[in-house]
């Protein structure tokens, strides 16, 4: 028989959940109103909206997505685990261990970038199909495009916007999904300091309730991206950033991480010398190896090493 409390805690688990999701949905939602406003004044002005790049829609619904996330991130700050956890282990170490973290925070996001092309590479290369259905969404999205609009919502709108929303509010709902035992926090009405919170009396995340909250809002990414190629690539890269933000405390370095990585992608083109597989192999080992150690640095500089729980 299952006991009141498991039930109570897997009621929480599915409404949470669904949270992050809905958290998705407001987003399409947001999307759907700014294109019908669009359309709008096209039909009063009648300039064709088919003239407009789509470069400039996607600029647009990013913009109102970031605005819409900044402010539910602002209400949500004070009660979030992140502030608890500044509160609680704050980064120091002065600014040679803050550059530390900046330079490992970068290394980690371009060798994420070749390891997880390389290796979407791979499996794609064994599925035509699926290749081809991919590169002809790439040509009809304009996601392939190298022009600076698409390169300035790549590399830096997106961080803003995606770190806000993904690893702000949805990585906030899947820790409360894994982790009823700290609703004291989230279930305060007066909205206090960020350094004020230890004054909240709340038993710590686990680790397993954590690394859950990881793979939730790391899926929960993958799924924003509409397509199993970037679905999987997202969700891959997602885990990492999740625990970029565990081990940091602080969203700044996930939004340069994410935009390492999406640079990343941009610099691509730099590894002309890598022409087979062979080639990609050993690249993707050497790449491995520098993520790996870069990971292990930035634990050491956040002093992650001597920690006994991810957030306590």
């Amino acid at each position: 028989m299952t006991s009141r409390r498991d039930r109570a805690g897997m009621l929480n688990a599915i409404a949470w959940a669904l949270a992050c999701f809905g958290v998705v949905a407001a987003d399409i939602a947001l999307s759907v109103v700014l294109f019908s406003v669009l359309d709008a004044v096209s039909a009063l002005t009648g300039y064709p909206i088919d003239n407009l790049d789509i470069q400039w829609f996607q600029a647009a619904a990013q913009t109102a997505s970031f605005l819409m996330a900044l402010l539910w991130w602002r209400y949500l700050w004070s009660r979030s685990f992140m502030a608890r956890r500044q509160g609680e282990r704050p980064l120091g170490g002065g600014a040679s261990a803050a550059w530390k973290r900046i330079a490992c925070v970068v290394v980690i996001g371009l060798s994420m970038q070749v390891v997880i092309s390389y290796l979407c590479d791979a499996v794609l290369s064994l599925l035509p199909e699926a290749a081809a259905d991919y590169s002809e969404l790439v040509e009809e999205t304009g996601m392939g495009d190298t022009s600076y609009l698409a390169v300035l919502t790549t590399v830096l709108g997106a961080p803003f916007c995606e770190e806000l929303l993904v690893r702000g509010i949805i990585f906030e709902f899947s820790l409360r999904a894994f982790n009823p035992q700290c609703r004291p926090l989230w279930k305060r009405r007066r909205l206090v300091r960020p350094q004020d919170s230890a004054i909240v009396p709340w038993a710590a995340p686990s680790t397993w309730g954590v690394a859950a909250a990881i793979v939730l809002q790391a899926a929960v990414f993958g799924f924003m991206h509409m397509n199993w190629v970037q679905g999987c690539y997202a969700g891959a890269a997602g885990l990492i950033f999740g625990w970029l933000l565990v081990t940091t405390g602080k969203l700044r370095y996930t939004i340069l991480l994410h935009f390492a990585f999406n640079a990343g992608s941009y610099l691509m083109g730099l590894l002309w010398f890598v022409n087979t597989p062979l080639d990609a192999v050993v690249t993707v080992a050497i790449a491995g190896v520098i993520l790996v150690e870069a990971m292990r640095s930035l634990r050491h500089a956040c002093g992650m090493d001597a920690a006994s729980a991810p957030l306590h």
